[in-house]
């Protein structure tokens, strides 16, 4: 039986605040006490819900770009509650916004969301106002609300493996990325990634002339070549229609190799060859469900630190370092950080 949820206008901010306080000193005595949240989206996913509820978090209201399409999809989700507007969304009783929507709406989102005390989770690691998430993360971290980026490399196994094993190929040489997903998402995560594994990157080359090394194999040209601090080399060829998890990379250090293939991690040094198989991924889209149990773990714990991956720091890195590619490419030659 479907429930036809209640279209919420906006109401006194001061009471929902009021509301947000004692749910945080309610939650001291019962930390199990469900997350609630509202979904902010333009129904490209229709899962979205679900995938959040089975993480943990309660999704009690929905805000879509019409108070029709907020009445609709809420029904369709099993919301109980309807937003005709983002005033009523953030005057409810509510602790958290999960935000779906494309830039710049999602900057502005977030950023209202975290002055008016929300927690914020956003849904696709892409912005186009870098000064509004910074201020997310500025008034998120004097308030102590946990600001979290799904970044589908984060819920990776294979990632966390190689990050863990890189300190024992002594100093980095090179990487490289063969199939790497195209687009300004799975450049995103090839960034994160980059930085997770290799630290920070000095230069940017987005410019086919000047390029280190203009092919990986002969039908994998390099589109991406980054030098980080510690003297590494990164290039990566992109291809559309690509999955990160289906990528081929090899990172070589002084004293050993590790190449990643899907669930499959080799590692050669002078002990010899291993191989490590990785589990599966527990969902179609890993990114979204890793960063909802880490803002459901956070809030439960009242501590933003215990957030393990991503935050709006790390989406600012990736963008600057994606600025720095159209730079590249716009201009020529490498852009330097």
């Amino acid at each position: 039986m479907t429930t036809v949820p209640e279209l919420v206008g906006p109401r006194d901010p001061v009471a929902a605040q009021t509301w947000r306080e004692q749910r945080r000193a309610d939650r001291r005595r019962d930390p199990q006490l469900p997350v609630a949240a509202a979904l902010v989206t333009d129904g490209s996913e229709r899962l979205t819900a679900s995938l959040l509820r089975e993480a943990g978090m309660d999704v009690v209201g929905l805000l879509a770009p019409e108070p029709l399409e907020s009445l609709a999809w809420a029904a369709d989700v099993g919301a109980p509650r309807a937003y005709g507007d983002l005033a009523a969304l953030l005057s409810d009783d509510i602790e958290a916004v999960c935000i779906e929507l494309a830039p710049p709406a999602s900057d502005l989102i977030a950023q209202r969301a975290a002055e008016a005390g929300l927690h914020v989770l956003l849904v696709r690691a892409v912005t186009s106002d870098p000064e509004a998430l910074r201020a997310v993360a500025d008034v998120a971290e004097d308030a102590d609300l946990a600001h979290v980026v799904a970044f589908d490399d984060r819920a990776w196994p294979a990632a966390w493996h190689v990050q863990a094993s890189v300190p024992a190929l002594g100093r980095l040489t090179q990487m490289t990325v063969v199939g790497a997903p195209s687009g300004p998402l799975g450049r995103a995560e090839i960034l994160d990634l980059t930085v997770r594994w290799c630290g920070e990157v000095l230069a940017v080359c987005a410019d086919p002339a000047g390029m280190p090394a203009p092919l990986l194999t002969s039908t994998a040209p390099v589109t991406l070549a980054l030098l980080t601090a510690s003297g590494a080399t990164v290039l990566v060829h992109e291809q559309m229609g690509a999955r990160l998890t289906d990528a081929t990379f090899t990172l070589c250090g002084e004293e050993g190799r590790i190449v990643v293939e899907g669930r499959r991690v080799r590692r050669s040094d002078h002990e010899g060859v291993r191989t490590v198989w990785m589990p599966p991924p527990v969902s179609e889209r890993p990114g979204l469900v890793e960063a909802t149990y880490d803002l459901v773990r956070a809030v439960e714990l009242d501590d933003p630190a215990m957030v393990r991956g991503a935050t709006v720091h790390d989406l600012l890195t990736v963008t600057r370092l994606q600025d720095a590619a159209r730079r590249s490419r716009e201009a020529g030659g490498w852009v330097e950080l």
